[in-house]
């Protein structure tokens, strides 16, 4: 390690050690204990960076240029890759029509037998009154 090598890592990785990678970590702070001035004036500049990149404003890109650019890379004959995205896509997709199907099944398969079970009801109701003793039509429709 030297002070060239120090100052482009800290270009890379920033004025934080404990951003960087492991070993290179371990080689600036041993070259950083023999050469304290030099570390820290290069590592100052550095965290000042980090610090001005921090504060700027987030470009935000408009709809217009995103469209250009992907008009210009299929101009270019480049296709988006189908990567692990489009296949968790396509299985959200049918998960969610697999639930949808479910749900419409639950549906229909309580409306039908909730009819049926308040028909049965209603005939039981009705005969149980019909087969009751000692009851006129008076009793039975209140």
């Amino acid at each position: 390690m030297d002070e060239a090598r120090l100052r482009a890592l800290a270009d890379i990785w920033g004025g934080d050690l404990r951003r960087w990678p492991v070993t290179d970590a371990t080689a600036a702070r041993a070259w950083s204990a023999a050469n304290r001035s030099l570390a820290e004036r290069a590592l100052f500049e550095a965290r000042q960076l980090d610090a001005a990149l921090d504060a700027s404003p987030r470009p935000a890109v408009s709809t217009a240029l995103r469209d250009r650019v992907i008009a210009s890379a299929a101009a270019a004959g480049l296709k988006a890759r189908q990567g692990l995205s489009a296949a968790l896509n396509r299985l959200f997709w049918i998960g969610g029509v697999g639930w949808a199907a479910a749900a419409c099944a639950g549906v229909v398969f309580g409306t039908t037998l909730g009819s049926q079970m308040a028909a049965d009801q209603q005939t039981d109701l009705v005969l149980e009154q019909a087969l009751a003793p000692g009851l006129d039509d008076t009793t039975v429709t209140g």
